[in-house]
């Protein structure tokens, strides 16, 4: 008798403790399932090469527009020219316009047009045609020709938000970040990140 309770016992012990074994198998497994999937959600190691783990305050391989706000600030002064802690119209259109100007010769071409115009302002255009802009017809678009095609537009009033016809740097911020932030969750993922790094690059 006491040999067979001395066996039940080793045997439930035994079992149980395989029992246990499976169930943190079990627990592992579904863990790294979790593990692979946030892996699909986080950039891959050339994004974070180019630039964007700077900016990843904390390390949660997504900007928000805190973040964000740190990628730009430092150049606040190069756009506010006046120093006045504010872009008016005039500033807010010239600093697109050299985001515009890709290759930096000081006038937009209709390449560099079309770029802008489906990553950076196309939302805010009346119409999409490169020549009603080009008013001399020479095939490129000079400063007083960009701000006066986009002067009665919408753009510089978005950003704009308390309607006192300035924009403050926190206003610059949250438009631009809105602007690039496609899919309006709050954060840039990659994809976002991928398509406007080109201008976040120039800055």
């Amino acid at each position: 008798m006491k040999r067979f309770i001395l066996a039940f016992a080793f045997l439930f012990t035994a079992s149980s403790a395989f029992l246990s074994c499976k169930d943190a198998e079990r627990e592992v497994g579904e863990t790294e399932i979790l593990e692979d999937d946030l892996e699909t959600e986080v950039f891959d190691e050339e994004v974070m090469d180019d630039g964007f783990g700077e900016y990843d305050l904390d390390d949660d391989n997504l900007w928000d527009s805190d973040e964000f706000g740190e990628a730009y600030d430092d150049d606040w002064a190069t756009w506010d020219v006046d120093s006045d802690g504010y872009l008016d119209d005039n500033e807010f259109y010239t600093t697109y316009y050299g985001w515009v100007d890709a290759d930096n010769d000081g006038l937009i071409g209709e390449n560099e047009w079309n770029e802008g115009y489906n990553n950076l302002y196309g939302d805010y255009g009346a119409v999409g045609d490169f020549a009603e802009y080009d008013l001399d017809d020479d095939g490129f678009l000079d400063e007083d020709e960009w701000y006066e095609g986009w002067g009665d537009s919408d753009w510089f009033n978005d950003y704009d938000l308390d309607d006192d016809g300035l924009v403050d740097n926190d206003e610059w911020g949250d438009g631009l970040f809105g602007l690039w932030d496609e899919d309006d969750d709050g954060f840039w993922d990659e994809d976002e990140y991928n398509t406007y790094t080109v201008y976040y690059d120039t800055w």
